[in-house]
């Protein structure tokens, strides 16, 4: 789980409970936030008009999409280099050896391009065939990213429109006191309602999403190059070196420990 997108969440809403609340001294300030119409108005507007933006099939995985949000961005860079430069030196004896390790390998982009390797597909048809798959799960990861950012436009324009309802309910009716504040209220909510949930909700969704697709496009790139180097038949202290240069100096640093570790165990 990322406990900073999960923070970040529950901070925003807490920042809004303790700016209505007067620091939590007046807790009547809350219910005055509360309006059923301008809920309705903004998040269900903005449901409905991102449902009319894309076809069903794109609006029925959403909640999948926005299941990643809270799920860690981080890549498993490390743990797919150690395989790849074991691969690697089972493959500069043996290519056709690297059949005995597909069933244990569980990235599928790895699995599939040593599959490649192993049924030795040219070259340049296997680069075509990883960078087609690249680019379609890039594309797919790349519209969850785009059905919330949308929604962080739509959010505030509805916020805008229930203001101009709220506006025009009250001046349709100036003559009844009791119905120009929760008219004025209407107005004035959705509008805040609208801000709220575009920029600390829908933003942040957008760009944690965006970040975790960034990420894993790291990841595929050096499991595509990494096979490439396989199937040139490069050593593998070569490939090590080479796609250690995708990994951050943190990573780096970690790696080189690992490594350490492994070797003085052996």
């Amino acid at each position: 789980m990322d406990l900073a997108a999960l923070i970040g969440t529950i901070g925003v809403f807490f920042v809004f409970v303790m700016g209505s609340s007067s620091n939590f001294t007046n807790m009547g300030g809350i219910a005055l936030m509360w309006s059923a119409p301008s809920v309705i108005i903004v998040l269900v507007g903005t449901l409905m008009a991102t449902i009319g933006s894309y076809p069903l099939e794109v609006i029925a995985g959403l909640p999948r999409s926005l299941g990643k949000v809270y799920r860690s961005k981080s890549v498993p860079l490390i743990e797919t280099l150690v395989i790849i430069v074991d691969v690697a030196k089972v493959a500069r004896k043996n290519v056709l050896a690297i059949e005995d390790s597909l069933p244990s390998i569980e990235n599928e982009f790895l699995r599939n391009g040593l599959r490649l390797v192993v049924d030795r597909v040219d070259r340049e048809l296997v680069t075509d065939i990883m960078m087609s798959e690249m680019k379609y799960a890039d594309q797919k990861r790349s519209l969850d990213q785009q059905v919330v950012k949308l929604m962080s436009t739509y959010s505030p324009a509805f916020g805008m429109i229930g203001t101009l309802i709220g506006l025009i309910l009250m001046l349709a009716d100036l003559t009844d006191p009791n119905s120009i504040g929760p008219n004025m209220a209407i107005a004035l909510i959705t509008t805040l309602y609208g801000a709220f949930l575009s920029n600390g909700v829908f933003l942040p969704w957008a760009t944690a999403l965006d970040t975790a697709r960034k990420n894993e496009l790291v990841l595929y790139e050096m499991v595509r190059d990494g096979v490439l180097f396989i199937e040139k038949n490069e050593r593998a202290e070569f490939i090590e070196q080479d796609l250690m240069n995708y990994l951050t100096p943190e990573l780096k640093a970690k790696y080189e420990e690992l490594k350490f570790s492994s070797d003085k165990g052996k």
